[in-house]
C-alpha cells in the first residue's frame, strides 16, 4: 500500500462552520495532519449545533461537527491573547499550510496576517477563504452560504415561487463548493512550493468559486445575455421526462427519454398500447401530460428500486430519487463500502460517508472520529512545541487553552 498523497503535510486549521472544515476534512482524508485550532471563548459554532440528544458534553457530541472534522486533531488556543498568538506562531514554524475562513480583516487584527506568518516560516502557504475575498468594497462583509449562493447567481437557476420570490437550493451550496476549491488550491500550492521552494497567499473568495460553477447558464448569459429558462422536470430536447411517484410514502423515480428507441423500450416495460409506443418525438412533446399519466399509472404500483433497475435493464435512463434516509440503504453505495461507523467516546456510532476520492494503490480510509475539544493540547504543545506541564497549567489558568468551551450554548 502506497502512502496517501499528503502524508507528511501539517496544516494549522483556523476554519469554522462548513466551507473551511470541509476543505480540511478532504485534506485530512488524503493523509495530512490537520490541527484544528479553536479559542475557549470562540469555538467552531457547529460544535454545539444538532448535538446527540441528552449529551452531557454537547460540544463533543454534534453530528454536524463530527462529519466535517473527523481525522483531525484539536488544539485550543486564544489567539486574541498575546501568549496565545506567540504559541500559534511557534506552531506555524512546524506547519506547511495555514487555512482560515474568517472575515477578511480578522487575521490582520490578530496580527497573524501573511507577512507575520512569513516571518515565522518563510515558505508558509496561507489559504484565506473569506466569503467575498480580501479586496473590494464587500471585503468586510460576513459571508454565509445562503447569502453567497444568492449573490453568485444560483437563485436564477433554482427558480421562483408563485409570488416571484427566488428560491434558495435548500442547502448552503456555496460552502462545499468553496471547500473543494480550497482543497484544490492547497494541492496546487504544494506542487508550486516543491518546484520553486516558495510559499504563497491564496485569496479564495467563496462567492467567486460559486459563480463559476453554475454551468451553461453562466456561459449563455456572458456571451448572449440570455436569462435562464426554468424547465422544471421537463426539457425541450427530451420527451417524456419527469419525476414519477412510486409505491410508498414520498417515493419517486426520474425518467428521461432521449430518442425513439428508448421510448419504445419504456412503453414495452410499462405496457403502453401500440399507438402510444409508436409516437415520434414531436407527438410525445405534444402529448407529454398524457404520457406522464400513463407512466405514473405504472410506477405508482412499483417499488422504486426494482422499478429503476427494470427500466435501466431495458436501456431506459432512470434513477431513484433518494432522500437523506433512504440513501443510507442504497445497495450500490453499500456494495462500495461508502457508509462507515466510527467509534466515538461521547456518541453512539452512526453511518458516515467514506472518502469520495478512491485511490487503488493508496485508498484513504477514515482513521478516527472528530477530536474532542482540546483533546490534543498536550500532544501538540508539549510533544511538538516542547512546552512543559507547568506551561500548560499556566495557559489553562489564563484561559488560553481549555478542555471545554467557556459558557457554551446549544443551538
Amino acid at each position: 500500500m502506497k502512502k496517501l498523497p499528503l502524508e507528511g503535510v501539517r496544516i494549522a486549521d483556523l476554519t469554522m462552520m462548513w466551507a473551511g472544515p470541509y476543505a480540511t476534512r478532504l485534506l485530512a482524508e488524503m493523509g495530512a495532519e490537520v490541527i484544528k485550532i479553536e479559542s475557549p471563548n470562540a469555538w467552531d459554532n457547529i460544535r454545539t449545533l444538532v448535538p446527540q440528544p441528552e449529551a452531557t458534553e454537547p460540544w463533543n457530541s454534534s453530528f454536524y461537527f463530527n462529519d466535517y472534522n473527523r481525522d483531525k486533531k484539536s488544539l485550543t488556543l486564544d489567539l486574541a491573547q498575546e501568549r496565545g498568538r506567540d504559541v500559534f506562531l511557534d506552531l506555524v514554524k512546524h506547519c506547511d499550510i495555514v487555512i482560515e475562513n474568517y472575515r477578511a480583516d480578522v487575521l490582520q487584527k490578530l496580527n497573524i496576517d501573511y507577512p507575520v506568518l512569513r516571518e515565522a516560516k518563510d515558505n508558509i502557504i496561507l489559504v484565506s477563504m473569506a466569503g467575498f475575498g480580501k479586496t473590494g468594497k464587500e471585503r468586510t462583509q460576513v459571508g454565509f452560504g445562503p447569502i453567497i449562493e444568492q449573490m453568485a447567481g444560483l437563485a436564477s437557476l433554482a427558480g421562483y415561487g408563485d409570488d416571484g420570490e427566488p428560491y434558495k437550493t435548500g442547502i448552503s451550496y456555496g460552502d462545499p463548493v468553496g471547500g473543494v476549491a480550497a482543497a484544490g488550491a492547497v494541492s496546487l500550492a504544494l506542487i508550486n512550493r516543491r518546484r520553486t521552494g516558495e510559499g504563497c497567499h491564496i485569496d479564495l473568495a467563496q462567492r467567486e468559486t460559486m459563480a463559476a460553477m453554475i454551468g451553461e447558464a453562466f456561459v449563455a448569459a456572458s456571451l448572449r445575455g440570455e436569462a435562464p429558462t426554468h424547465y422544471g422536470n421537463r426539457h425541450p430536447r427530451f420527451a417524456p421526462q419527469g419525476a414519477y411517484r412510486c409505491a410508498g410514502d414520498d417515493q419517486w423515480i426520474v425518467v428521461s427519454v432521449r430518442n425513439d428507441h428508448e421510448w419504445r423500450q419504456l412503453a414495452s416495460v410499462i405496457g403502453a398500447n401500440e399507438e402510444l409506443a409508436s409516437l415520434g418525438f414531436d407527438e410525445r412533446q405534444a402529448r407529454h401530460d398524457e404520457l406522464d399519466a400513463t407512466i405514473e399509472a405504472w410506477t405508482i404500483e412499483q417499488d422504486a428500486q426494482p422499478a429503476m433497475e427494470r427500466l435501466q435493464d431495458a436501456g431506459v435512463p432512470a434513477g431513484r430519487v433518494l432522500d437523506t434516509v433512504a440513501i443510507h440503504d442504497d445497495p450500490h453505495l453499500t456494495a462500495r463500502g461508502y457508509w462507515v461507523r466510527l467509534p466515538h467516546p461521547k456518541m453512539t456510532p452512526w453511518r458516515q460517508p467514506a472518502s469520495s476520492w478512491r485511490m487503488v494503490e493508496a485508498n484513504p480510509h477514515l482513521r478516527r472520529h472528530a477530536p474532542l475539544f482540546g483533546e490534543h493540547n498536550e500532544e501538540i504543545l508539549c510533544g511538538l512545541l516542547g512546552l512543559r506541564s507547568d506551561d500548560l497549567r499556566q495557559l489553562e489558568s489564563q484561559g488560553i487553552i481549555a478542555d471545554a468551551p467557556i459558557n457554551p450554548t446549544v443551538g
